[in-house]
């Protein structure tokens, strides 16, 4: 901003007065006065009603200096103008007609004050009082209209806010004023809202702050997880706090289930990791006890010793296919289900396991859908939810089981991670038990999770019935309280086809011995001895590689074929389904035989056989080994590969 030169006084706001004076050397008077008292003001002088009413209308004044009584006119009509026009404007009566009654008229009807013309020296000072109270009542106004306009500012966005708002006293917590979302999402109407206190809100276990991340109950009793940002002000004169509420519940439940997701994920990635490895060394292990069973007394120290061995890796082979169910990591081999007569097939053993004082309820739907699913897999299942109903019930009680038909909608859905909108078929499992807490339902599909004694149960038992479920394209949901029981209900999909049963289902071929070339490709050394010494002993040739390349050339030093490719799934340098088919443009009539303790790399998370492929799991008895070798050389000469 410049300087202003020296010697050039500042430009200052002229003040304009509207003089209503029919004589001219009254008006000038005035003029002069102004200038003796240094106020370089404008005087207008008017002296008829028409010239007045149009100097109001089109002019700017900050004054009306006004005789009583004028030829055609008078001050009172003047002022009544003045209030009808500019109602903010000052007024002031200077003359000496007006006597002292009809002057606190005058005052009455608006007048800001009068001046008698024989007292002359009162006028400027009664000019400049008049001229700042005007100014000052202006300066009000403006100060009222800006707060009145940002009041209902306030208001407007207050009321429209999307969000629930509410303003409550810093001193009494109480609620001062609510919007119209507050008393929708809470519940409360506003009369209760402003009979209330902000902790009237808050759960009893909950209760201490009023900002920040909180906790709040609605009317009908539920609890919501909420984020509070909240800023002072003045509110009708006391000291409140306006606060916006974003209930967070919501977001809330899907962090919380996305944590558990990638906790089970994390978890299982480690499960399935040690599982190939741990596999071939237990089945090293079971195979090496039972070549020494075979040749050991049936009774004696050394034989209960190598017994002690053997059920050690069969408990461990147990843990170990827990571990790749719970993270569905396991290879399924499903085929269209009637879940009623699986379920009619296993209730004897059921009552075997779950004892004399729990009676079994069961309550099937004739009209029953078919699922696609692994009978050995759904019945372990079931095993694992009647023995946690069973550990649920010690002094006695009902096992329900319940079979029916739902459609599963996009609101299910939406509020069950996992599970899928269509036709399900629902098989509920529920107990009499003493239940469980919100925190402890929560929880029990984790893996290592128990709420059994130290020694009493590993804690794979539901995450294994978890991972089945999620396997075969279903979800489990669970619901309890504490003193009421559980039910566990698990959801697969329909399908329309007709039950199936394999080929050869009821015609187990039994181990016996073979003559056939077989090509073994193991890159573990301990089992691939072992699985060569005991096909060798049942008559067998057998050519063992330990890589795929190395298995190639095998092959290739038969001269008429190979009748068996026994591979790993996974292999240095290339996967198993591909060296079977490399195999195969050498030998076409060569069959194949999958073997693996680890199978998410080869056939992916959820992991099938095709329909035909033979697989055999790790780890295996030398029993089933020979059995299932012998099954696939007698078996159809066309074997598809494994599905990856």
């Amino acid at each position: 901003m410049s300087a202003v030169p020296p010697g050039v006084r500042k430009a200052m706001p002229t003040t304009r007065l509207l003089h209503v004076e029919d004589e001219v050397t009254d008006s000038d008077l005035v003029k002069v006065w102004l200038q003796e008292a240094g106020l370089e003001w404008e005087v207008v002088r008017v002296d008829t009603r028409e010239a007045f009413v149009a100097a109001l209308e089109r002019e700017h004044f900050d004054i009306v200096l006004s005789d009583f009584q004028l030829p055609a006119f008078n001050g009172l009509e003047a002022l009544k103008e003045t209030r009808a026009r500019r109602p903010e404007l000052a007024f002031v009566f200077f003359t000496a007609t007006l006597g002292e009654e009809r002057a606190v008229d005058a005052l009455k009807e608006g007048a800001t004050d009068f001046v008698a013309k024989e007292r002359p020296a009162r006028l400027v000072p009664a000019l400049r009082r008049a001229v700042r109270e005007a100014e000052e009542r202006a300066a009000r106004k403006r100060a009222e209209e800006d707060l009145r306009q940002r009041e209902e500012s306030f208001h407007l966005l207050f009321e429209s806010n999307p969000h629930p708002m509410w303003v409550f006293d810093r001193d009494t917590l109480c609620f001062l004023e609510v919007n119209s979302a507050a008393i929708a999402h809470y519940g409360y109407s506003r009369d209760e809202f402003l009979a209330m206190r902000i902790t009237d809100i808050r759960p009893a276990d909950d209760a201490g702050n009023v900002v920040g991340a909180v906790r709040h109950r609605l009317k009908d009793g539920r609890v919501i997880d909420v984020e509070i940002a909240a800023h002072d002000i003045e509110f009708e004169g006391r000291a409140g706090r306006l606060v916006v509420a974003h209930d967070v519940t919501e977001r809330k439940r899907l962090e919380a289930q996305l944590l558990q997701s990638q906790k089970l994920e994390a978890v299982g990635q480690l499960a399935a990791g040690v599982a190939h490895d741990f596999n071939n060394l237990l089945n090293v292990i079971t195979g090496y006890s039972e070549l020494l069973l075979r040749s050991l007394p049936a009774k004696g120290t050394d034989r209960e010793r190598t017994e002690q061995v053997r059920r050690a890796a069969e408990r461990g082979a147990g843990l170990t296919r827990q571990l790749l169910a719970f993270s569905r990591r396991q290879v399924l081999e499903p085929r269209v289900l009637d879940l009623n007569a699986a379920l009619a097939d296993v209730q004897s053993m059921l009552t075997r396991l779950i004892g004399e004082d729990i009676r079994i309820v069961t309550s099937f739907d004739p009209a029953l859908g078919r699922v696609f699913a692994d009978p050995g897999q759904m019945e372990q299942v079931l095993v694992n939810l009647v023995v946690n109903a069973r550990d649920a019930m010690p002094e006695g009680g009902a096992l329900v089981l319940e079979t029916s038909n739902v459609d599963l909608d996009e609101s299910y859905a939406r509020t069950h991670p996992g599970s899928t909108p269509g036709r399900h078929v629902r098989l509920a499992v529920s107990d009499t038990g003493h239940g469980m807490d919100a925190a402890t339902a929560s929880r029990v599909f984790e893996p290592f999770f128990t709420t059994k004694p130290r020694g009493k149960g590993t804690g794979l038992g539901l995450a294994t019935v978890h991972g089945i479920v999620q396997q075969s394209g279903g979800h489990v949901d669970v619901y309890s309280e504490l003193g009421h029981g559980t039910t566990f209900k698990i959801y697969l999909p329909r399908v329309e086809a007709e039950e199936a049963r394999p080929a050869d289902e009821g015609a187990r071929v039994e181990p016996h011995r073979g003559t056939e070339t077989i090509v073994l490709v193991e890159d573990e050394d301990g089992l691939r001895a072992l699985i060569r010494e005991v096909l060798e002993d049942a008559g067998y040739r057998v050519a063992e590689a330990a890589d795929p390349e190395h298995g190639l050339a095998a092959v290739r030093a038969q001269p008429g074929g190979i009748d068996l490719l026994m591979t790993d799934v996974i292999l240095p340098q290339m996967r198993g389904n591909e060296l079977a088919d490399r195999v195969r443009e050498i030998s076409p009539r060569a069959r194949v035989l999958f073997m693996s303790g680890y199978t998410d790399e080869a056939i992916g998370q959820h992991a099938v056989l095709t329909p035909g492929a033979h697989f055999l799991q790790k780890p295996f008895t030398l029993d089933a080994l020979l059995a299932k070798v012998r099954a696939v050389l007698e078996g159809p000469a066309e074997t598809p590969p494994l599905e990856v």
